[in-house]
This record gives C-alpha cells, structure tokens and sequence, in this order.
C-alpha cells in the first residue's frame, strides 16, 4: 500500500466502513492515482474532515453504497465520490423475505458486480449515453471481496420513486439511450463481446417457496385481482427456464440480433437532473447498477421499464410508439455507420411482448419488498397504503396483457 498522503487527517473520518479492506487509506490513493479534478483539489491542501454515509438504504439490494465526502481546509464544498461494495445482505435480509431462503448467494452477488467491473472497464469508455465516472473497479470472488470507486452524483441528480409512475417523455428519453446502446454493440466486433456476458442472471433470482410467499401478500392486498394469471402461470413461476426463454433467449426463434443490454431497467437504476427547487427535470443524468448486464434481447429493457415504472394507461397508449420509435432510431443510427437493420418492426414487437410476459409476473415479487408494512408509523402508513394500491393497479393491468401476449408464445419451449 503507498503511503498516506501527509493531507490525510486521520482522526476525521466518520461513517466509512471498517470491516471492509477498502478503507480509507484505499479511497485516497485511488483517487490520486485515477481522478484528474481530485489530484487538482488535493494538491498542497489539508483534509479538514471525512464523512460516509450509506446511501443505499431502502434502495440496493445486492450492494452497500456509501457517499464519501471529503471536506478541505480552505474549500468550501466538501470533494464527493462513491464506494460501491457488493454484498446481498439488504436483499436476503428484507422483511418482505419470511421464507428464510436466501435469494441471492454470495457466489451470485460476485457474478453480478463482476459483470458491472466489465461493463465500466470495457464498454463504458466507448459509449455516448449518461454514466458515472468509474476512478477503480476491483472485481470480487468467493476469497477476495470486490470494489467500485466511482463520481457521486448526490446533489446533482435523484431516481423517480417506484410509486410516480413514468411519463411518455421519460419513457422517450430513455428508449433513445437504449438505442445508443444496441447500436454500439451491433456495431462491435463479436469477438469483443459475444459470449462473454451471455446469462442473465435475473433470470434465477425466482426461487420456490419465495414467490408463493411473496403471492399471498398480493392476493391479501388485492383479493382477485391476481387469480386468472396465478392459474395460467402458476406452474411457471418458479421456472428458470421460463424466465430465461420469455426475457433472454425468445430472440433467437424471432430473428432477432442479440445485444449488449443493462437486465435490470428500472427506476432506482435511473438518476434524472434536479431543478433549482429540487425537484426532478426531464434530463437523464445517468444510468446505473450494470450488474445484470448481459447479452440478450433488443426490447428486453423497455420491457422491464413498462412492467415496473409505467402505469397502465400511459403504457397501453404508448408503448408501441415508443417501439416504433426505438426501430426507426436504431436504423438511422447503423446507417449512419454503413449499415442496415436487418429485421422487422413486427419481429420487434413480438419479441417485446414474450419480454414483457416474463417481467410482469417477476414484478409480482418485488412488490412486496418494496411496500411491506414493516415499519410504518401511523403517520405513514396511509400514504404507503396509497402508494402500493397504485402500483398494484399497475401489475394488475401489466398481468391482464401478458395474459393476452402468453397466448402466442411457443408452450413447449417453456
């Protein structure tokens, strides 16, 4: 380990987290080491104070994100990043999981923030969508635990609370950076990338007795609501396969191109600029959490962004808008590099349609995580009741079409 730099005041330093050998020592020298605009504020100057604070609370799930905030003598706002530490324990240890089984094993949790180190150190660099800076990314195994030292974006950017259900607008900006996204990786070389990241891991978060759980909480919140598609999906809940098909692999009996996606699009993965007064603009200033990342289905990300964020009106009046303009963008984007789409809006349509059958009966789990009732003061909890009856309205209307759309999907590649 270089030595500590002779600015560094260690008696100061607040919240940082002691159990793990990323510690403050490490922050430091990394950032020297890989921060231009750090090494300009830190040159001749002393470090007054140093305060962590975990900023993942109610929000990650298989990580613990902790915002440093390193405060100089003579500067008046404190120099800000973000250490991501991967680690299921939020996830395993929710309320909502009265099973005692746990959903994400260590071996999973290294996969996953794995496949984010590979995204920000071999994509990331190529890519003209909103990311954060990445200054260090250390992957984790079973022996070794793992890293990510990235720009803070506190203070400068919030995500849209599950429960505010995404606009037309929004839904449009993000389809537009999805587009860049797939039209990078058709454009890349295959050995750069095919096969590298070609499981989704999301895929295999549903485990038995976890759903049947997680129902009866639905079912007790909304009586009826759920039964026909518990009938028609019942024997599939619980099946990797089914998920894996439905989400990943339906492109390949559809024509379609594989793609670089980000798995896991929603909104806690998505940070918007904030106006003067706080409250959120129309400008996506960045997308996050890569660690489901995989190769995959072009329409699988909107797809899970109109199951989870979009109400059911905004997303049956516009969801094939936003398709079509998925299509037409992404074929002025490959001409633009020499090339042409080689597949059908319709191709596309059916593909996104098998996707989305796939997230909506995954949503009908993470519900409950999001909205258990432990906890509530009664002050709360009639706006917690509110907010959940929305969204269970939202899964409602997500599960009557899928019921729809399950009809043309092949039974016996399930």
């Amino acid at each position: 380990m270089p030595p500590v730099a002779e600015n560094f005041v260690p008696d100061t330093v607040h919240g940082f987290p002691t159990e793990s050998p990323f510690n403050i020592e490490w922050l430091l020298d990394s950032l020297r080491e890989k921060d231009d605009q750090f090494q300009k504020i830190a040159r001749g100057r002393t470090i007054e104070n140093i305060n962590c604070v975990d900023v993942s609370q109610g929000k990650g799930y298989i990580s613990t994100v902790y915002n440093a905030s390193i405060k100089f003598v003579d500067v008046e706002e404190p120099y800000q990043v973000i250490l991501k530490l991967p680690g299921a324990e939020a996830l395993n240890g929710n309320a909502a999981n009265t099973t005692g089984v746990e959903m994400v094993p260590k071996e999973a949790v290294a996969v996953a923030h794995n496949k984010e180190c590979g995204f920000y150190n071999d994509y990331a660099p190529h890519l003209d969508i909103p990311l954060p800076k990445v200054y260090k990314a250390v992957e984790m195994s079973l022996e070794k635990p793992g890293a990510l030292l990235m720009e803070s974006l506190v203070g400068r950017g919030e995500s849209c609370c599950l429960q505010t259900g995404s606009t037309k607008q929004q839904v449009m900006i993000i389809a537009k950076h999805l587009t860049t996204l797939y039209k990078y990786s058709l454009c890349l070389p295959e050995e750069k990338w095919r096969g590298k990241y070609a499981k989704n891991t999301l895929c295999s978060l549903v485990k038995e007795g976890i759903f049947e759980d997680q129902v009866k909480k639905l079912k007790a919140w909304k009586p009826g609501a759920f039964d026909k598609a518990l009938d028609v999906f019942g024997k599939y809940a619980c099946s990797e396969s089914f998920y894996t098909y439905l989400m990943t692999d339906v492109y390949k009996d559809i024509g379609l191109p594989p793609v670089l996606t980000h798995g896991d699009l929603w909104s806690n993965n998505l940070l918007w600029k904030t106006n003067a007064d706080g409250s959120l603009s129309n400008e996506l200033l960045a997308i996050i959490d890569w660690q489901v990342f995989h190769e995959g289905c072009i329409t699988n990300d909107m797809a899970r962004y109109m199951a989870v964020c979009v109400d059911g009106d905004v997303r049956r009046e516009h969801q094939y808008a936003v398709l079509r303009y998925m299509y037409e963008r992404l074929a002025c984007l490959l001409e633009e590099e020499g090339r042409h789409i080689d597949f059908t809006f319709e191709q596309m349509k059916q593909a996104y349609e098998a996707n989305f059958v796939g997230h909506s009966l995954m949503v009908m789990i993470m519900i409950p995580f999001a909205f258990t009732d432990d906890g509530w003061t009664p002050e709360e909890a009639p706006i917690k009741l509110a907010q959940r009856e929305k969204v269970l309205t939202r899964i409602q209307l997500a599960i009557e079409d899928s019921l729809e759309y399950f009809k043309n999907i092949p039974k016996d590649k399930l």
